[in-house]
């Protein structure tokens, strides 16, 4: 009899349940005896996306997107149902700007992007699945609780609970989400900042009328903005085809700023994920290969943002050829753009298909703002505002048919050739700082942003200037030495511009660590030595060093075999865990439980 301790119980946590049930029932007969004890002090499987969540706060991906079954075309029955189609037979429809079980509302579309705690639904239906569908070979133990210490015992595990009990296992996977750092709260500069969650605390804590800074612009600091507006009462009607913001009289005044200075960019109307529609021909996992080895050769690893520019470039011109003359031409010239780059002769094609098509330049969207001078506040705010306004403007090009928006999703396609590239170790100190700093937040920020309409309001909300972003980027906060009070001073305009607010509030989460980690169990583990941070060039840089199956490495250096760690924790060590898995670009999280899945599966060796 095998036994395994699942740590944490969302949705990596359910990746990996599902893995282990998927592969007993494979193997049949063949299957070993397993026992799982999954230890979740929650519900099973929500995790973040709980059911206590109001119906403003919501998905950025559309729902039709969504299975935590990971090949449904091999599988029939409950286990292959994905998240619209399980809101569709739930009885979910719309009614107004809420989702309900009703007949009588309006049907919901693979498009939509729904409640969170819809998804929390699903996951929780999922994990039931699961439990009534194990072969008798796997027998699944709830433990309503959670752990405070696991201790090498040689052989085994001595998982600790914080009801006392003791369990002895043969493996321990910890997938414990977004864990929290040790400290009063994220700090801004010299100032602490709010958490954002659960954002329905804001409604008591922060005053109408009062003045509020939201430190970032991407999805975070959108579920705060949107608590403190739609959360408070107030509503957006649709006049001459743009949105308008009607106040309630509650909320407070809102000012946005960020390291980079812009708004997150939408999601289109109708998009698709590209994943196994588009064949990305310039950057390759082959490509990706040949560039982590030079890394490891001594040579130049800095070519990681050509490539990602020159696929983008590719994907833009093919989807501007397939609209204007169809699929044929359009897989041409994406060739004559992969053979063009492959000769060095890619800025004279461009140039060519630009002429016929239309400019793109791929870098001035990747890192838009980089390099801009703005002389006044206003000067600011009104570029915010008409970047907005285009980038709402090419995402409701019906169909998610956008150039520009399908150039954005490429990147959506290369989530896994990036990781081939940087994953445990796979830059130098300098081109991973550099990675994580630059790179890496513009990535999410042209493709990992919300729904449309968010956009639409977030430009309603700057008009009714219930929402201001006078800063510029990477201003200067300060405390004022009076309460929760902050100044907030520009640092990137010609004429300087300074303001006292009331409150500072995170409108990001800061990445989980080992070495200051709030949880019980990751404080223990790294206490013992037997997880420690992540190296690269001789220094510590705060995640946690990982072999590339997914195991821990001890503060001595030895492999700790009998653990295994996904999600969020790994972050830094890997590239971009926070997601649900699910199918095509998300379906990675079940490639890797699957591996460990094997492992315990298969016995020792």
């Amino acid at each position: 009899m095998t036994e395994v301790a699942v740590v944490g119980m969302g949705p990596w946590g359910l990746a990996v349940l599902e893995r282990l049930v998927t592969g007993a029932i494979e193997r049949g007969c063949g299957a070993p005896e397993l026992t799982v004890h999954v230890i979740e002090p929650d519900e099973p499987g929500p995790g973040v996306y709980g059911g206590e969540q109001p119906d403003y706060l919501i998905l950025n991906t559309p729902c039709g997107q969504h299975s935590m079954y990971p090949y449904p075309e091999r599988a029939s029955g409950r286990l292959a149902t994905g998240f619209y189609q399980w809101a569709v037979d739930s009885g979910y429809q719309w009614v107004g700007d809420r989702c309900q079980r009703t007949t009588s509302g309006t049907p919901l579309t693979p498009h939509d992007f729904l409640p969170r705690r819809l998804m929390g639904e699903y996951l929780a239906w999922f994990y039931r699945c699961l439990v009534r569908e194990a072969p008798s070979s796997v027998r699944i133990v709830r433990r309503p609780t959670w752990v405070v210490d696991v201790i090498d015992r040689g052989d085994r595990e001595q998982v600790h609970l914080a009801t006392g009990a003791v369990l002895d296992v043969d493996h321990v996977i910890v997938t414990t989400g977004h864990t929290g750092n040790r400290r009063a709260g994220p700090r801004c500069g010299s100032a602490i900042a709010a958490a954002p969650y659960p954002v329905t605390r804001l409604g008591r804590t922060v005053p109408a009328g009062s003045s509020v800074a939201v430190r970032g612009m991407g999805l975070v600091a959108i579920d705060v903005v949107t608590a403190l507006t739609t959360g408070r009462g107030g509503t957006f009607v649709r006049r001459g085809g743009r949105l308008c913001y009607r106040p309630s009289g509650e909320e407070p005044g809102i000012a946005l700023f960020s390291r980079n200075g812009y708004p997150y960019c939408a999601k289109s109307i109708g998009s698709a994920d590209l994943t196994g529609r588009y064949r990305p021909r310039i950057f390759t996992t082959e490509t990706a290969l040949a560039l982590r080895q030079a890394a490891a050769g001594g040579r130049p690893d800095d070519e990681l943002v050509p490539l990602l520019l020159a696929e983008m470039t590719t994907c833009f011109y093919d989807q501007s050829a397939r609209l204007a003359d169809g699929p044929d031409v359009a897989a041409a010239v994406a060739e004559d753009l992969a053979q063009a780059w492959r000769s060095g002769r890619f800025d004279g094609a461009v140039a060519g298909y630009a002429a016929r098509y239309g400019s793109f330049d791929a870098a001035a969207h990747l890192f838009a703002g980089d390099s801009e001078v703005f002389v006044s506040s206003k000067d600011y705010q009104s570029r915010v505002t008409e970047m907005l306004e285009s980038d709402v403007s090419e995402a409701l090009v019906p169909d998610g048919a956008s150039p520009v928006k399908v150039a954005y999703e490429v990147l959506r396609v290369l989530r896994d050739t990036i990781r081939t590239a940087v994953e445990f170790g796979g830059l130098s100190l300098e081109s991973h700082r550099h990675f994580q700093a630059h790179v890496r937040p513009r990535v999410a920020r042209i493709v990992a942003g919300p729904p449309v309409y968010r956009s639409e309001q977030l430009l309603a909300l700057i008009d009714a200037e219930v929402v201001r972003v006078p800063f510029g980027p990477s201003p200067m906060v300060t405390p004022d030495g009076d309460g929760d009070g902050v100044v907030i001073a520009s640092r990137a305009l010609d004429r300087p511009y300074a303001e006292r607010f009331d409150r500072l509030i995170a409108g990001h989460l800061d990445e989980p660590t080992v070495h200051r980690s709030s949880s019980p169990v990751l404080s223990r583990l790294f206490e013992r030595g037997r997880l420690s941070q992540f190296r690269l060039g001789g220094e510590e840089l705060g995640s946690v060093q990982l072999t590339d199956a997914f195991h821990p490495v001890s503060s001595s250096g030895t492999v700790e075999d009998r653990l295994w760690l996904f999600g969020g924790l790994t972050e830094g060590a890997r590239y971009y865990t926070a997601y649900i898995p699910s199918p095509a670009s998300r379906v990675r999280a079940f490639v890797d439980a699957g591996i460990c899945a094997q492992r315990i599966l298969d016995g020792p060796s």
